[in-house]
């Protein structure tokens, strides 16, 4: 089993960030720990199963609708040429002191998206008198002036996670009066500042992986309009629409440490005053850490895999999904539309076999074939990785494997 890791970047200075720009009010300073996702873990001993719509309930597929409510006519806000520009964050990364200000809240996701092995931290920023409204499937209802950012890192060693960190992009998405807009900043050398990049850019990336060995390649940190690529769902009128991905109540619903004192992340957010409408904690959905044996059965914690994944695009609101009708979304109960014995719409040749799934063969199935490949036009997702996701790929094959076998000819 590979080890398990996180990265803490502790705030060892209270340097403010600040913002010159009266249009983009930057909150207060304060100290704290930016906290980043865990890290992966060895899928361990399979379990035998079937799919399975986990400990969410099933039904109606997650839509992801993003915020409620007709277009709000306030002014648009400003966006700053420079990340420092927002006043989210303190401190700089090249002394060790970046760190998120006050009331810009740290959260982690219960298994996140594959990103090339980065090391990611979140950020969500709900204005002072603003609240989000609880919603059990779909994205948290975030009110106009919501800044969500993401940060990508490496560390030279994976194994020594919280030294010799290197920060590559921020990716902040803007709730406008208008929608989403998503805007990408690269980080300098110095590690100084990261500016708006809306074109994308490419990093030479080194690091010893969990194995010991050292893995090179260029990492892609995508384009403006590339964003949308993930985040775009239709809505009722067939419109494209952006929208947040990991903010859902299933990823958030379990304890992280930035408060005082350790308690569930939207039980916390509550008590901020920043998320209303929250049921008891024991009727929230939950979605599992799809790499712990422990927290769920193998179907429960692929079937988060996928939906984490890939399902932002393969729903049945999702471009990928409506050409495919593949729906890897958690709460589809329907194995054909899942995969089983499906032949794909235009998945071309080479990539593994002539279905989707193969029930109890994962050396035969699309669906795995194009999660484990690294070659260009025949892997998934077509952007937001380069290399190979070993632990991701060898979960999925676990639980094809467990399915009972079939014959799809």
């Amino acid at each position: 089993m590979s080890p398990r890791f996180s990265v803490v970047l502790l705030a060892l200075t209270l340097a403010a960030c600040g913002s010159s720009d009266p249009e983009v009010p930057g909150p207060s300073p304060d100290s704290g720990i930016l906290v980043p996702d865990a890290g992966l873990e060895d899928s361990g001993v399979p379990d035998a199963g079937v799919p399975d719509a986990g400990p969410v309930d099933a039904g109606v597929p997650d839509s992801g609708t993003p915020d409620a409510g007709a277009p709000d006519a306030g002014p648009m806000l400003a966006i700053p040429t420079e990340l420092s520009g927002f006043g989210l964050f303190t401190g700089s990364p090249a002394d060790g002191g970046w760190a998120p200000v006050e009331g810009n809240i740290p959260y982690t996701l219960s298994t996140a998206l594959f990103s090339d092995y980065a090391v990611k931290s979140r950020t969500l920023y709900i204005p002072p008198g603003k609240t989000a409204h609880y919603q059990p499937k779909d994205v948290l209802d975030l009110p106009v002036g919501t800044l969500i950012t993401k940060t990508f890192a490496f560390p030279a060693d994976l194994r020594a996670p919280d030294q010799d960190v290197r920060l590559i992009e921020t990716r902040v998405l803007v709730r406008q009066p208008t929608g989403w807009e998503a805007w990408p900043y690269v980080w300098n050398t110095e590690q100084t500042e990261a500016t708006q990049a809306t074109g994308g850019r490419s990093r030479d990336v080194t690091f010893i992986d969990l194995e010991g060995q050292t893995r090179s390649f260029k990492y892609s940190v995508p384009s403006k309009n590339q964003c949308q690529q993930c985040h775009h769902l239709q809505d009722d009128t067939g419109a494209q629409v952006m929208h947040p991905i990991g903010v859902k109540a299933r990823y958030l619903h379990h304890e992280n440490t930035y408060s005082a004192v350790a308690r569930d992340q939207l039980e916390y957010l509550a008590s901020l005053g920043k998320l209303d409408g929250l049921p008891s904690l024991a009727e929230l959905p939950r979605a599992p850490d799809a790499f712990d044996p422990q927290a769920a059965d193998l179907s429960t914690r692929a079937r988060t895999y996928l939906d984490i994944n890939c399902a932002h695009c393969h729903n049945p609101k999702g471009t990928a999904g409506i050409t495919s009708r593949l729906f890897l979304n958690f709460d589809n109960p329907d194995l054909f539309t899942l995969g089983e014995c499906k032949r794909p719409g235009s998945a071309g040749s080479g990539v593994g076999g002539e279905f989707d799934i193969v029930p109890g063969n994962h050396a035969e199935s699309i669906l795995w074939y194009r999660l484990d490949t690294e070659e260009s036009g025949k892997m998934m997702p077509q952007i937001g990785r380069t290399v190979h996701h070993a632990e991701g790929s060898r979960l999925i094959a676990d639980w094809i494997d467990s399915l009972p076998a079939k014959s799809c000819k």
